[in-house]
């Protein structure tokens, strides 16, 4: 997936967490605006793990640290491609 992909997912499910349109919420916003607690991300990142079918848990500081939802789904699409590579490789 796309870091665009990932990110409309993303704005998608906070959307549907808060009960906002997505079209309401801004991509540069950060977690903390839309009232996004520890429990909720992490209930987020395993949808988002399952959605992506990934072999392995995303590390929850994508989310936690980023400064904004673009950068959140930036940094969880180059994990996926490190992951796959990693997969691809045999490592």
């Amino acid at each position: 997936a796309s870091a665009q992909e990932i990110e409309a997912w993303i704005v998608t499910r906070i959307g549907e967490m808060v009960n906002v349109a997505p079209a309401a919420i801004s991509s540069d916003a950060p977690f903390e605006s839309f009232g996004i607690d520890s429990a909720k991300a992490i209930s987020l990142m395993v949808e988002l793990e399952n959605w992506l079918n990934l072999p392995d848990e995303l590390p929850l500081e994508l989310l936690f640290e980023a400064e904004a939802i673009r950068d959140a789904a930036a940094g969880i699409a180059a994990a996926v491609r490190d992951m796959a590579a990693r997969q691809d490789s045999g490592a």
